[in-house]
């Protein structure tokens, strides 16, 4: 009669294989290799929700496809009144700065019609100037300046927290990447006609 090897019995040979884990307590090889990728792509999505949430969130404009925003968008600069840029989730959008105080660049929006709201022109010392229409919203103190004349149209919105003293600054230190897209129309004072 054979009997079965006991590995406690220190006169049986021992056994080099290592132990059999019991099924109840083992996942299948391939379903154990499954659970790591699962939890590498979770992982990853969870590193990629923690990444992206650094980004400023912005709307893109209705014709943020349009090349010359591309030409724009490339080589805006990587600080606006002390901000430094951030990334934004949209095409055709910049940001300086976090929070309330972000300065915002949306290219491809829809141009301004002729309107009776405040239009001004920001000049840069080398004569180059840029007509922005400007709506001030007194409830959040964010300004918005919007290109007139010009297709696409751009608009920036600053925060009166950002620059307290000349939200102007914000659209200026633009103004000669703006003016790559050319102006059609300009800021009239009243009476005049364009």
């Amino acid at each position: 009669m054979t009997s079965s090897p006991n590995p406690h019995d220190p006169q049986q040979p021992s056994d080099p294989s290592p132990e059999v884990v019991q099924p109840s307590r083992a996942l299948p090889r391939r379903a154990h290799r499954g659970l790591i990728a699962s939890a590498a792509l979770i992982g990853g999505g969870v590193l990629l929700s923690l990444l992206s949430g650094c980004a400023v969130t912005v709307p893109p404009g209705p014709d943020a496809a349009n090349p010359a925003c591309a030409d724009v968008i490339t080589k805006l600069p990587d600080e606006v009144i002390g901000q430094k840029r951030q990334e934004t989730t949209s095409q055709s959008t910049a940001a300086w700065g976090t929070g309330k105080k972000a300065v915002v660049l949306r290219c491809g929006v829809t141009p301004p019609p002729p309107t009776t709201e405040l239009c001004t022109t920001t000049q840069a010392p080398n004569g180059t100037a840029v007509d922005w229409i400007v709506h001030q919203d007194d409830e959040t103190g964010i300004l918005t300046y919007t290109t007139y004349g010009r297709e696409p149209a751009i608009d920036m919105t600053v925060p009166r927290a950002a620059a307290p003293d000349q939200p102007s600054a914000a659209p200026l230190a633009v103004v000669g990447l703006v003016n790559q897209i050319p102006a059609t129309r300009f800021c009239v004072g009243q009476g005049e006609t364009n």
